[in-house]
């Protein structure tokens, strides 16, 4: 009973995260304001989501024996297609040595990434068996390409909504004594009148005690 509690919240948590990673996603583009409001208190946690999905997307293929094999085998079935629309007429043994070499030449691309673009690949015209691969590598290097503007985006999103979330004390106003205006030059204090920095009542009477105490004088 306990196991099949812990199976279900495991799925669970799997599925919400996936959830919160597509609505960061589905934002990431979004003025700051909309994303804060529609993601709320989980912003952090889809923006967290929505990175460590980025990250997964680039991930190498696996060294361990198991990952490898499957990732092999998965690879292999892709090449398939492609053996049978570009090697139509080889014999079994040419068309395998051709799968398991182009297997090993795409392993150092991210491993779902080369899945990927490796299915795509059969949307494209092909006149030789040389050009396979190299198609493979353009349709994987644009997919990468973009998971690295997304991750840059993702970090912008992150930073914007921290700020907008806790934004910075404003700063005092900086305050101008009497003797400030006296030694302002009279553009300037213009300027300061139009800005609104200080006020007419003020100018008059800093610029008032100033000839009253000339006058003492």
């Amino acid at each position: 009973m306990g196991s099949n509690l812990t199976t279900a919240d495991t799925a669970n948590g799997v599925a919400g995260a996936h959830d919160l990673a597509w609505k960061a996603l589905s934002l990431l583009f979004s003025p700051t304001e909309v994303a804060l409001a529609e993601l709320g208190a989980d912003a952090d946690a889809a923006i967290d989501a929505a990175t460590a999905k980025n990250a997964a997307e680039m991930a190498a293929v696996p060294t361990d024996r198991q990952g490898r094999g499957s990732w092999d085998g998965a690879m292999d079935e892709r090449l398939r297609r492609l053996a049978a629309k570009v090697l139509p007429t080889a014999s079994a043994e040419a068309a395998t040595a051709w799968r398991d070499a182009m297997v090993e030449a795409l392993s150092d691309l991210p491993a779902m990434i080369a899945l990927t673009a490796a299915k795509k690949a059969i949307h494209k015209p092909f006149r030789f068996v040389g050009e396979v691969e190299p198609a493979i590598r353009e349709i994987a290097e644009a997919m990468i390409e973009r998971r690295h503007v997304r991750a840059a985006a993702l970090q912008r999103m992150r930073d914007a909504i921290k700020r907008a979330a806790n934004p910075a004390p404003a700063l005092p106003a900086p305050e101008i004594t009497a003797a400030g205006i006296r030694a302002m030059k009279p553009e300037m204090r213009a300027l300061g009148l139009r800005a609104g920095f200080i006020t007419q009542a003020e100018v008059d009477a800093a610029l008032g005690y100033d000839d009253s105490q000339a006058e003492a004088a």
